[in-house]
């Protein structure tokens, strides 16, 4: 072996080699170094004194420290390792490891920043793996170090706490650290001559600390007393006392943005905690987001044009700008807006300093300050239409400070509606007068504020609307519209404020009257077309519009539709994705407004959709809006002959062998168009589909691979339709002897191979099915064969949509043909089970997680079917009961994995007697209007106490959930709900038609109960009392007694 210092010197000309700039040096020295790696025990230890010698060069040490970071993490634990030279394993030697870690302790505190950061990240690497076990005396090197007033070690040790206490902090390490470290965060903290980057750090890290006592509170409720409760009045006092100074120079931003994070952290998570200091710090908070609106103004949305605007941003790259601050101090008064105990400051005033019920107004005011589009903003959506649509959504997925104050608004509005309309009205119309004078004074930028003050009231107008329609509060809605709103409307210069004018007419359209709403509608479509040119203005157009079509009638929207449809088609050629997408989205609503008018333009629309599909066929997003765009327009019948004629010939050029890999999401794509052409199809059925479409999608699906996934599930969708349309025409087709029955059989026996996808094949189910409704007798001969392929899948699935595509199969079989179901799968043998135990199994763990109208309906009344047998095979299957409890405490996710749940075991018929209850307690809950208790649904509460008002009490009583049913629906489609109804749409058209759809599910599984217990079938009685628990004993005596 190589002496220590040699090498130490061979590891140190070999990063050297690795930082060559000749390619072939480079990757030489790579492979070396991971020779050294697999073969010397010292490399690890040479590393670490590479990284704190200071006398080796810079970017030899850095690269070292970065080295040795990533062989701790990979090797550290000694795992088995690939490397060059073979599979090695090799263990650390302990006294290697001692050594790197004193070492790596000295790199912390190294003069060089970046030695000292990657070499804190190294130290909180080993700590993950060490501490406290192998590492015990740890902080006995943290805490001098912070202790000490150096400012290289206090950052360095800052590093390693906000790493460690982040990432691999715990419960069981509470008493080694807490004792020691908190009282030493509090005095960096606290210590003004401390340098402000620390002394944030020293904020995050309680902050991180604080947030792991919450994750463990529910298993350890005294936590918060022993490490929390004592701290907190100092942190509290701290945060106070900085708070005070309004006065924000740049140097105190990074510690009073900790500040508000750690406020708004503590109060979601500690609200009872923190209640006796919340309104301590109002004020303070108050006065800072009124003290910065002159800098924002002056700074972020009015800045001066020979003024470049930068970043402040620390050493470690963080941004330490106000904005930031802003954002929290933000957040805090909306946090505050929702607590339900504060209501009182909001309409009373705070401590005296204003008026009553002054500070909501003032509020409100601030608000539409941070409202404004600034500079950087405006920049921004001149150049990008995409950024501007993004950002200006209902639910941006970006955020600044504009956008913050949105939220705020709208959180008020919510919590005080009354209060926050009159204030808005107020104080819109103040801030309309200031922008006027602003305007006559030669301020370019007075459109603004007009901007804002629009933004504020279209972000709320529900809540408007709903005031004014309730005469709550008074607005001169239409002399708003017909003064200040045209006049913006007409404001060539402003296009941002243009666009925001048509923007609200919209909001507003259902009160306005109908010669307002004609002017504004005239003036949005004319948008679209070549007079208006700027972008802006065009896209608000288009919002304008797409907010009209979603709030008035047809007869106020056919005089537009045909220019709405020319102007939107218009804009489509040139269109940029986030443009293209809106563009698309709108026109889906305005081909709805009249199908006549639609049926004048499908020409111009189908060369459309084809155009943006081609251009744009591997974008997921866009594609997506183009076939729900599509499906509207095959469901149009006036166009369907014309539509069928131009677009069958271009999909069927994408579905092509070679396209599957060149482009893979456009056949996806076409397969769904097409579809929605099958299903939409007039009759009589094209024969084109029978001797061309199907031949071509079914040859394709059998050559496509199942990492092809989306592909094979649109395939299925395909299929599924053709079967459904015209499966008589499909089983006499033929090709090479093999009939289209055939073929799809066999392309059922890909999907449900054992090894296959489990999520390419993750609409079978519903193909089988389709099959067997349509096949009638043909299916019997080739039936086995199906189901014998769908038992060797369900018996090695994991996913749990997938096994209830497959158990749906059984209980469609089971309602038709259950006693020869039955017979089948019991004779039936796959790995040493039955058929019959691996259906009902997996039947039983999924039965309270299937969704949608008619399957929660066919596997129930399946269940009931297989019940009703008295088959004895039934008492031979054990199935999962109920969860065995242990222990009264809150069960944490990281418990849970501990040591997982444990269930006694039942007969499969006391299971069906629960599962039936379970289904019938949901019904009971949809027909009354209640939150289903149906499948894994729990309440959860995150900890953030403000999102309602209003105190629930549910009571958990299954006598309680039942009271108030109807009897009288009994034979009625009375569980059939209203989103139910609107969801069905054609797709369901086929299973509108099955007769369990029909059922009163209710009534039926209630009736079952009662035949149940009066004829003590399956020995129901005994089942009841001996494996029901005491509320489902009592729901039963309610069910039979009702």
């Amino acid at each position: 072996m190589l002496g220590g210092g040699t090498m130490e010197q061979t590891v140190l000309s070999t990063l050297s080699g690795c930082l060559s700039q000749d390619s072939h040096i480079r990757k030489l020295a790579e492979q070396q170094l991971e020779g050294l790696a697999s073969q010397h025990p010292d490399y690890p230890k040479c590393l670490a004194s590479i990284v704190v010698t200071q006398t080796y060069p810079f970017a030899e040490r850095q690269l070292s420290a970065v080295t040795l970071r990533k062989y701790v993490g990979d090797r550290w634990t000694g795992k088995v390792e690939q490397g060059i030279l073979g599979v090695t394993t090799r263990d650390i030697p302990e006294e290697v490891k001692s050594s790197v870690r004193n070492l790596m302790i000295r790199g912390i505190a190294d003069p060089t920043k970046q030695i000292r950061v990657i070499s804190a990240y190294v130290v909180a690497q080993i700590a993950h793996f060490d501490f406290p076990e192998a590492w015990p005396n740890l902080f006995d090197y943290i805490i001098p170090a912070l202790r000490s007033g150096d400012g290289d070690q206090v950052h360095g040790a800052m590093r390693v706490l906000a790493e460690f206490v982040r990432d691999d902090l715990t419960d069981t390490h509470f008493p080694y650290i807490a004792p020691a470290l908190l009282p030493e965060l509090h005095r960096i903290f606290a210590d003004v001559n401390t340098h402000p980057r620390d002394r944030s750090r020293a904020l995050a890290v309680f902050r991180d600390f604080s947030a792991m006592i919450y994750t463990v509170s529910e298993e350890h409720p005294n936590v918060i007393s022993l490490y929390l409760d004592p701290v907190i009045p100092r942190w509290m006092a701290t945060f106070k006392e900085i708070l005070s100074f309004v006065e924000t120079p740049a140097e105190t931003v990074p510690v009073k943005h900790e500040i508000l994070r750690t406020l708004c952290k503590l109060l979601k998570q500690f609200p009872k905690l923190m209640a006796t200091y919340i309104t301590e710090f109002l004020e303070p908070i108050w006065n800072h987001l009124v003290a910065l609106q002159p800098q924002y103004v002056r700074e972020r949305v009015n800045p001066d044009d020979d003024v470049i605007e930068t970043e402040d941003v620390d050493s470690d790259g963080e941004i330490l700008g106000f904005e930031s601050l802003l954002y929290s101090l933000l957040e805090f008064m909306q946090i505050v807006a929702k607590k339900r105990h504060l209501r009182h400051f909001f309409s009373s005033g705070v401590s005296g300093a204003r008026e009553a019920g002054q500070l909501l107004p003032q509020l409100v005011g601030v608000c539409l300050t941070y409202l404004q589009i600034t500079a950087e903003l405006q920049d921004t959506w001149v150049n990008d239409m995409n950024q501007y649509i993004q950002d200006d959504s209902d639910e941006a997925l970006t955020f600044n400070i504009r956008i913050a104050a949105e939220e705020l608004l709208m959180s008020l509005a919510e919590f005080y509606s009354q209060e926050t309309l009159q204030a808005i009205s107020h104080v819109v119309q103040a801030k309309l007068q200031e922008s006027t004078q602003a305007r006559a004074a030669g301020d370019v930028n007075w459109w603004k504020v007009h901007e804002a003050c629009l933004l504020s009231v279209g972000r709320v107008s529900d809540i408007f609307i709903d005031g004014l329609q309730q005469q709550s509060f008074v607005f001169d809605m239409e002399g708003f519209f017909n003064h200040v709103v045209l006049a913006d409307m007409r404001c060539n210069e402003c296009p941002f404020l243009q666009g925001r004018s048509l923007w609200l007419s919209s909001r507003f359209a259902e009160i306005l009257s109908d010669e307002t709403v004609t002017q504004y509608m005239t003036a949005a479509v004319e948008a679209l077309g070549p007079n208006v040119t700027n972008p802006a203005v065009k896209i608000s157009a288009v919002k304008a519009l797409q907010n009209f079509c979603g709030t008035l009638g047809p007869q106020s929207l056919i005089p537009f539709q045909a220019a709405m449809i020319q102007g939107i088609v218009g804009l489509t050629e040139a269109a940029s994705d986030e443009v293209l997408a809106l563009l698309l989205e709108t026109l889906e609503m305005v081909i709805q407004v009249n199908k006549e008018i639609t049926a004048q333009y499908v020409d111009p629309l189908t060369t459309m959709v084809l155009h943006v599909w081609n251009r744009n066929a591997e974008d997921y997003h866009l594609s997506e809006v183009v076939v729900d765009l599509f499906s509207i327009l095959a469901s149009n019948e006036m166009i369907a002959p014309r539509l069928q004629e131009r677009m069958i010939p271009a999909l069927r050029d994408v579905l092509q062998a070679e396209n599957v890999h060149n482009m893979p999401s456009a056949v996806a794509t076409a397969l769904s168009l097409m579809t929605d052409l099958i299903k939409n199809a007039p009759e009589p059925f094209a024969p084109e589909y029978r001797s061309s479409v199907f031949p071509q999608v079914i040859m394709l699906l059998h050559t496509v691979t199942e990492d092809q996934a989306a592909i094979l599930q649109n395939g299925q969708d395909t299929i599924r339709a053709l079967v459904q349309r015209d499966f008589a025409g499909i089983a006499k087709w033929s090709h090479e002897g093999h009939s289209g029955l055939d073929l799809i059989v066999a392309f059922i026996a890909k999907l449900c191979r054992p090894n296959h996808s489990e999520s390419a094949g993750i609409f079978v189910g519903d193909l089988i099915n389709a099959l067997i409704q349509k096949a009638g007798n043909d299916i019997m001969p080739v039936l086995p064969q199906i189901l014998d392929a769908v038992l060797q899948k369900l018996a090695v699935s994991k996913t749990p949509s997938f096994i209830q595509q497959l158990v749906l199969v059984f209980a469609n079989l089971f309602i038709q043909q259950t006693a020869g179901t039955l017979d089948f799968l019991s004779s039936v043998n796959v790995s040493g089970k039955s058929g019959l135990e691996i259906v009902l199994t997996a039947w039983a763990e999924q039965f309270t997680d299937f969704q949608g109208f008619l399957t929660i309906k066919l596997s129930a009344i399946g269940l009931t079917k297989v019940f009703e047998t008295r088959d004895p095979r039934l008492n031979n299957i054990m199935v999962k009961g109920d969860e065995i409890v242990t222990s009264n405490k809150i069960v944490t996710r990281s418990m849970s994995q501990k040591k997982p749940q444990q269930f006694s075991i039942i007969p499969f018929p006391a299971k069906a007697i629960k599962l039936i209850l379970v289904e019938l307690q949901h019904q009971s809950d949809s027909q009354m209007g209640k939150l289903s208790t149906r499948g894994n649904y729990r309440d959860e509460d995150d900890g953030d106490e403000e999102g309602s008002w209003d105190d629930e009490d549910e009571s958990e009583e299954w006598e309680d959930d039942f009271i108030g049913a109807d009897p009288v629906m009994k034979g009625m489609m009375g569980d059939l709900g209203a989103d139910e109804l609107e969801n069905l749409g054609k797709d369901n058209a086929e299973a509108s038609n099955d007769p369990v759809y029909k059922i009163d599910l209710k009534a039926y599984l209630t009736e079952f109960l009662r035949t149940c217990a009066q004829t003590d079938m399956n020995s129901f009685s005994a089942l009841c009392e001996q494996y029901l628990n005491g509320k489902e004993k009592e729901y039963v005596r309610v069910v039979l007694s009702g």
